[in-house]
């Protein structure tokens, strides 16, 4: 299909817009057919915002996506302006895979949390895209690549390394809070960047190698323990790979997770995990001063203790 013209407005995210307003006046329906449409909208909707604002922000054309192209084939094809090469669509589409769920990890429990309250879809998406813009949570693979860009070499890893251990930093893309194992995404990803890292005649799988193993065997050696790889370790040299800028990891995350994010709203409203709905109201304990069944007394601001 046909760029438009470098001044035209992005009418494909006027129309996402359009469509969305739309919903929004029936945003009473909710249904579950709705929220299913609601949920194919956002899926089909993200990746195709995410690129407009690649296009705009280097100030090249926006491109349509392509009636003839699957999900992972149209977003490459609208990010670089050509058909995409088959083998960087088919492992694309297994990222895409790789990410699109992984139980209740900290985006996931916000979108739920919000949904059993009742709030609708978009409200429980937008929860869940703020939780991931916390560093903790979001952005690892950024880092494990501006780490490798660091490092350049492959001669270079293991001072690397033991400088981060000697200076008791974290090294991302290691270690996990579920898996006491590799992390089985990992494994395929592993295999895929060292894949790419032929077809595109680069260090990056090189390099991740080197250190993934360096780090399992510095571990090993001050604390007697073991770690291992997690998903974010070698999709940042899969991504880098393919010429996905490196500002968008996080996004591509949102784009493959958002199909988890839509799926977990509809089971918590819709209580297909539990006997019926329910508000999540997670139970705290007061642990600050106890003044007694009777309660605190009430001491005025300008005696209290500075």
């Amino acid at each position: 299909m046909k760029e438009r013209p470098k001044s035209a407005f992005p009418m494909d995210v006027l129309q996402a817009s359009v469509s969305m307003l739309a919903d929004f006046e029936n945003i009473n329906d909710d249904s579950r057919e709705a929220n299913i449409r609601r949920a194919i909208s956002l899926i089909a909707k993200f990746p195709t915002l995410v690129v407009a604002w690649e296009r705009v922000r280097k100030g090249l054309p926006i491109i349509e996506p392509s009636i003839e192209l699957g999900h992972a084939a149209n977003f490459l094809y609208m990010l670089n302006g050509e058909k995409p090469d088959k083998e960087f669509v088919r492992d694309f589409d297994a990222c895409l895979i790789l990410h699109a769920e992984h139980s209740f990890n900290a985006s996931t429990f916000a979108a739920r949390e919000v949904a059993s309250t009742r709030a609708h879809m978009y409200a429980s998406i937008a929860a869940a895209v703020g939780a991931l813009s916390g560093e903790l949570h979001g952005g690892a693979n950024v880092k494990v690549m501006e780490a490798l860009q660091e490092i350049a070499s492959v001669d270079n890893v293991e001072r690397w390394v033991k400088a981060k251990f000697d200076s008791g930093e974290r090294i991302m893309g290691m270690g996990h809070a579920v898996y006491k194992t590799d992390d089985p995404r990992a494994k395929i990803l592993r295999e895929m960047s060292k894949r790419l890292a032929a077809k595109t005649n680069t260090k990056w799988y090189d390099i991740t190698k080197k250190l993934e193993d360096l780090v399992k065997k510095e571990v090993r050696k001050r604390k007697g323990t073991e770690i291992f790889a997690n998903v974010d370790l070698y999709s940042a040299s899969v991504y880098y790979a393919m010429g996905i800028p490196l500002d968008l990891n996080t996004p591509i995350f949102a784009i493959a997770r958002v199909a988890g994010w839509t799926a977990h709203v509809i089971e918590e409203k819709f209580a297909e995990a539990q006997p019926k709905p329910m508000l999540y109201r997670p139970k705290a304990t007061y642990v600050g001063r106890y003044c007694g069944p009777l309660g605190c007394e009430y001491v005025p601001i300008q005696k209290r203790d500075q």
